[in-house]
């Protein structure tokens, strides 16, 4: 198939023949929307002959575009069809071909009739010749039957099998659609019979030197003599720079023709001046006649990581990047609006990024045009570089998916860095990469090339040191050994010093340690299996010849973690002994199985398993490492050696131009973290390392909710509300508006429309916080933001899915990636008057300042102008000398300060006295009093067990009593603390009173859940449950309406992330009954949908219980927050205090069995 590939890439632009002065283009665009579309669920058009007639009932459709526009949710084989007239090619011998620049999956193509060929993978070009097709001048019909996979089989190809990113079916938002087709441009060449079909060309900034490598495609059957002449030139126009020619005999078929030329004094390709050129090569043969010319820019930049940073073109630089899935609303990854994908690179490109990452999915052909010109730098990636599965067809879909890539793409000088993997664990695919790069450096040595973003194969630890047998291309099954003198502990397996195990294959392969008697006489045998996997669940055999000696089970059945065989046996001079490990249970996964034989001779020879293996050697004196056919049985006739031996080595993460290792020169992370950010999870950013290495984080932000109502809005108004994504967004719009109307949120946000923005206006602030402390760390040498857009239905984006701008979001991270920033931190942010705050400083410095001294004004300022604390700091920027750069993040400040003044908001501030600008420079931290604490008038009754709760209220003056026997003669304030649910007994007490008029208030969910059910004690017949919310990059947002719960406290919205950070729980109350009010809750808009209640206050009888999840109870004396939160729950509980007891309900009974309660005695 890369045959094929090298084959099919890029028929010529411009076919100029010699002999005729005027001809027709020489290519013709079939885009547009007279092409015809129909589904095929059947599979039924090409025993039917589909290709000789459009359908009737077939859609109008156009190209480039997806299926799933005509045809919403389907999936599996469709076909398209058009007619056009086509001009006559009237160059001698010349060929007309068929260019497809990218048909998602597979592309089977018949023209009048006749089948011309057909093509598999989602991304690459390909060529077909229609020559013998073509009728010129007459009315032509092509059909082209399109496979976009699915789970079931289809021309044998299921869809997890196929490169094709995060692709899921049925949709998950998250995930990629499943979408498919014809989707990018189809034209008709009309090609000369000589003809070039790529040009690629790389430039060395430091002497002018360039290599070129055109490819020449002769279509004759016989050698013909070729001139071929090339010229550079700066490509946006003016004088030559450099010319070469030669003459050449041109054999039939594909030629690469090297070439070098000298471009005198270069202009380098950098992102403040991206100087490309252009090379025009130039074939002609005038025995035929034919010429073909084909140009292609390119540029002169050198990128690689060098010394602990990358650099282009030598000078070092902070990597800035953010990675998008080119996603789109309607065409899902076809804009509908062109200039949306453009738009995407420009507002990156202003917002103070450098770079761009494609995200499993290879650019669009004018996106990287534009990032030429622009100077945005490209870390590209394809359709395979996530999410694919194991298969017989791995090896030549991988490498088709990404060298396609390479050879596409491969002139361009912003593309500085291919992706082989995303997120990937160990296993088939992984290994796949790993053994692809010489294949890659063939076709391109210029680039850097990044193994596996976020290194999730070595999440399990490393494999170095472990000695392996098993075939090449192959991961299992195998025989390895722990061959060095520690422990090794990697993917869920620990193999002690020394010691020898085994692994099944995943189609079922016995791996098999054979040891063949090299003399007659009697044998003793001693063999132990033993799990060292996780759980490896495998059968074991012993075998002599073909009779069993021995079965057992690991961790299946009666079988235990080991199993054991000891015996004798008189063997023959050639017979064997097998030691066979299957997969057991037919789930291969975690199946690592250790293995110690040992083999003694009558005469007291012993042979050892582990100590006599050798990688290097197979077979091994009387040792052989092989496996066996999968079946019922072990079958010692079907025992093939093992051809594959090498020891595990420490894969690094990327390789540098030219080089054929990888290097462990860089650690790549996804650090995703919990969001709201505390003290803890800044400090994980500001001190993230990667040990010996810098750090590249290639994943990590903070999100927003989809804003769902513009959305919806957006699909209408184009007029696509049938489209799936627009059904998806409908739906989840649909939700919000349940819980808008059921929680009587307008009282908090007027609008619907006011949720979103918001959320979408909030993440602005997250995103600088999460800059801010990254910006401050040493190791890290680059950050690559989620995501640029959002993406995969989610809320990930910088700007929606609609190419809006969030608001603030553009400020925070042209003000985070700035060249040179003050990172700032006070911690605690949160404190009583009198604590005491650290503050620290940062100078983030990409190579900004000129060596000197600096002074930095510091301030601690407070409500009314308050001054707490003003310092100057000098920072010494060092002169640069010969091996030594100085830190690109200099700690300049830090001091504790006790912090004393006015309740409110306080700032640290930053600034250069002279010689800097700076970006940053201000943290924040608020400030509250006891003494400014809202009074709790009421007697407080305490029921459950936390003695320290009790402590709290009574160091504070407020009056507190165990729950105990009442009178009843007055309305009590009860809250119920502790670890568990009080007795059965007392809950129904406490409905009694509350029934009568008391308040209550459930202070954490721990007291409301019984044994396997968190809400068990829920007082509500519909209790729902206390569940999970996303709280990382994609987050609930949470909001608290202006209630007297809320007093004093910033609310009538979303949640201050500041403020809140340590209150603010994973979990809610989801699906349970609508209270009486609903205080505070949060919502899921960012990833899917879904809700629940935080703080909700329901009426029972004549009193109300309100139930809270707010972490108030943890945070009591350290965060003012949490005591004043817990002062306006009591108070709104005794709001009735005053007032007389009711009587108790005559239905309360009934009351108490609704929600599940009993009551022993009534």
């Amino acid at each position: 198939m890369l045959s094929c590939l090298l084959a099919a890439f890029f028929a010529p632009a411009t076919a100029v023949l010699c002999a005729a002065p005027a001809e027709p283009a020489s290519v013709v665009s079939l885009d547009g929307d007279a092409w015809l579309l129909a589904p095929d669920p059947r599979d039924a058009g090409r025993a039917e002959e589909w290709y000789r007639a459009a359908r009737p009932d077939a859609a109008r459709t156009k190209v480039p575009w997806i299926i799933q526009d005509a045809f919403p949710g389907y999936h599996g084989v469709a076909w398209y069809w058009r007619t056009f007239v086509p001009p006559r090619n009237e160059r001698p011998q010349g060929r007309t071909l068929l260019r497809f620049w990218a048909v998602d999956y597979t592309a089977e193509v018949w023209l009048n009739g006749a089948r011309l060929g057909a093509h598999e993978g989602g991304e690459a070009p390909f060529l077909l010749d229609a020559t013998e097709a073509l009728m010129p001048g007459e009315e032509n019909l092509l059909a082209v039957r399109v496979l976009n996979p699915t789970h079931e089989p289809i021309d044998g190809i299921v869809l997890g099998a196929t490169p094709h990113r995060n692709k899921a079916l049925p949709y998950s938002p998250g995930s990629a659609w499943n979408q498919g087709g014809i989707i990018d441009s189809v034209e008709l060449v009309l090609a000369p019979a000589v003809r070039i079909d790529d040009v690629f060309a790389r430039g060395d900034r430091t002497t002018g030197r360039v290599r070129l490598e055109t490819r020449a495609v002769n279509t004759t059957s016989s050698s013909t003599p070729c001139f071929f002449s090339y010229a550079i030139a700066p490509a946006e126009g003016g004088e030559t720079s450099a010319r070469a020619h030669e003459s050449r005999l041109l054999p039939p078929g594909e030629t690469v023709v090297p070439m070098e030329l000298i471009v005198p004094d270069p202009r380098p390709w950098q992102l403040n001046d991206p100087a490309l050129y252009r090379v025009t090569a130039r074939v002609v043969s005038d025995a035929l006649p034919a010429a073909d010319e084909r140009s292609a820019r390119f540029g002169f930049r050198d990128f690689r990581f060098d010394r602990g940073a990358f650099r282009l073109n030598g000078a070092r630089l902070y990597l800035k990047c953010s990675h998008t899935g080119n996603c789109c609303p309607i065409g899902l990854e076809i804009p509908h609006d062109p200039d949306l994908l453009r738009r995407d690179l420009l507002n990156a490109k202003v917002m103070g990024f450098n770079a761009i990452r494609f995200i499993a999915g290879v650019a669009k052909r004018y996106q990287l045009d534009l990032c030429d010109e622009i100077g945005l730098m490209v870390y590209e990636e394809a359709y395979a570089s996530w999410c694919m599965g194991d298969s017989p067809a791995l090896a030549r879909r991988y490498a088709d998916s990404i060298l396609g890539m390479v050879l596409r793409d491969r002139n361009h000088p912003s593309v500085v860095m291919w992706g082989l993997l995303n997120e990937t664990p160990e296993g088939p695919v992984f290994r796949q990469a790993v053994g692809l790069l010489p294949a890659l450096r063939q076709l391109d040595d210029s680039r850097v090339v990044m193994l596996n973003s976020g290194r999730w194969d070595t999440q399990g630890g490393s494999v170095a040191g472990i000695e392996v047998r098993r075939m090449p291309a192959r991961t299992d099954p195998c025989i390895t050994r722990n061959g060095t003198e520690h422990v090794i502990k990697a993917l869920g397996i620990t193999w002690a010093p020394g010691q020898l195990a085994s692994h099944p294959g995943v189609n079922g392969e016995y791996s098999v340690l054979r040891w063949t008697a090299p003399a007659a006489g009697d044998v003793t045998v001693d063999a132990e299996f033993a799990s060292i996997a996780e759980r490896a669940t495998t059968d074991v055999h012993v075998l002599r010849n073909r009779e069993p000696l021995f079965n057992g089970l690991i961790n299946l059945g009666d079988g235990g973690p080991r199993a054991r065989y000891r015996g004798s046996c008189a063997l023959e001079a050639g017979d064997t002994l097998d030691f066979a490990v299957g997969f057991g249970n037919g789930d291969y996964g975690a199946d690592t199985t250790a293995l110690a034989v040992r083999i003694t001779a009558a005469g007291g020879a012993t042979h050892d398993a582990a100590a006599d293996f050798d990688v290097t050697r197979n077979p091994c004196g009387p040792w052989s490492y092989g496996m066996c056919a999968p079946g019922a049985a072990v079958d010692p006739a079907t025992f093939t050696l093992y051809t594959g031996g090498s020891v595990e080595k420490a894969l690094g993460t990327l390789s540098n131009p030219g080089s054929t290792e990888w290097e462990d020169v860089l650690s790549d992370q996804h650090p995703y973290q919990r969001v709201p950010h505390t003290a803890g999870i800044i400090a994980t950013l500001r001190t993230l390392g990667g040990g010996h290495v810098p750090v590249l984080i290639s994943e990590y932000g903070i999100g927003s909710a989809v804003d769902l109502v513009r959305a919806v809005r957006h699909y209408e108004r184009l007029g696509k509300t049938a489209v799936e994504d627009a059904v998806f967004y409908r739906a989840q719009l649909d939700r919000f508006m349940a819980d808008y109307a059921a929680w009587r949120l307008a009282e908090v946000f007027p609008r619907p429309d006011d949720f979103f923005a918001q959320s979408n206006a909030r993440m602005a602030a997250q995103r600088l916080l999460g800059l801010n402390a990254i910006r401050s760390n040493p190791n890290v040498v680059g950050y690559s933001v989620t995501g640029t857009v959002d993406q995969g239905m989610t809320g990930e984006g910088l700007w929606t899915t609609f190419r809006e701008f969030k608001p603030g979001t553009f400020d925070a991270v042209a003000d985070g990636f700035a060249p040179l920033r003050i990172c700032l931190f006070a911690e605690p942010v949160n404190v009583y008057a009198g604590a005491r705050v650290r503050l620290e400083a940062v100078l983030a410095n990409e190579d900004s300042l000129a060596p000197g001294e600096y002074k930095i004004r510091l301030l601690l300022a407070g409500p009314a102008g308050a001054r707490i604390l003003e310092r100057t700091a000098e920072v010494t920027i060092p002169e640069k000398s010969a091996g030594a750069e100085p830190p690109m993040a200099l700690p300049f400040f830090a001091e504790e300060v006790v912090v004393r003044g006015a309740p409110g908001r306080y700032r640290f501030l930053a600034s250069f006295e002279d010689g800097a600008a700076a970006a940053g420079g201000e943290a924040e931290l608020y400030l509250d009093d006891t003494a400014a604490m809202p009074p709790v008038p009421a007697e407080v009754v305490l029921l459950g067990d936390d003695p320290g709760l009790a402590e709290f209220l009574a160091a504070r003056k407020i009056a507190v009593r165990p729950f105990a026997k009442s009178d009843g003669a007055r309305r009590e304030t009860i809250l119920v603390a502790g670890t568990a649910a009080p007795p059965q007994a007392d809950l129904v007490e406490l409905m009694r009173r509350v029934a009568r008029g008391a308040g209550a208030v459930f202070l954490t969910p721990s007291v409301l859940a019984t044994k396997g059910n968190p809400v068990g004690r829920l007082p509500l017949a519909r209790k729902g449950a206390l569940a999970g919310l996303p709280s990382w990059l994609y987050h609930k947002d949470e909001w608290a309406k202006a209630h007297p719960i809320f007093e004093g406290l910033p609310a009538g919205g979303l949640m201050d992330y500041t403020y809140y950070r340590e209150l603010i729980p994973d979990t809610a109350f989801v699906d349970i009954e609508p209270p009486d009010e609903a205080v505070a809750g949060a919502i899921n808009a960012a990833i899917g949908y879904s809700s629940g209640l935080l703080t909700a206050v329901y009426r029972f009888g004549a009193g109300t219980f309100i139930i809270n999840a707010l972490a108030v109870r943890e945070n009591l004396g350290t965060h003012p927050a949490a005591e004043r939160l817990l002062r306006n729950l009591l108070r709104y509980a005794a709001r009735d205090a005053e007032s007389l007891p009711a009587d108790l309900p005559a239905d309360f009974q009934q009351r108490l069995e609704a929600i599940g309660y009993t009551a022993p005695g009534l």
